[in-house]
């Protein structure tokens, strides 16, 4: 019985930690991808490219 509990403890815990860095994760790729959106709009609007046919 002391060894089920162990296992079931184990897999909370790997169930938790893969929960709370997927969750870091995210975060952060929401906000690099909100702030890449924010500077590409502000490089195109600051400076237009040069349209030559």
């Amino acid at each position: 019985m002391s060894e089920i509990k162990g296992q079931l403890l184990g897999i909370i815990l790997v169930i938790i930690v893969f929960g709370v860095v997927a969750g870091g994760l995210a975060t952060v790729f929401s906000n690099m991808t909100s702030s890449v959106s924010s500077e590409m709009a502000k490089a195109i609007t600051t400076k237009p490219a040069m349209l030559t046919f």
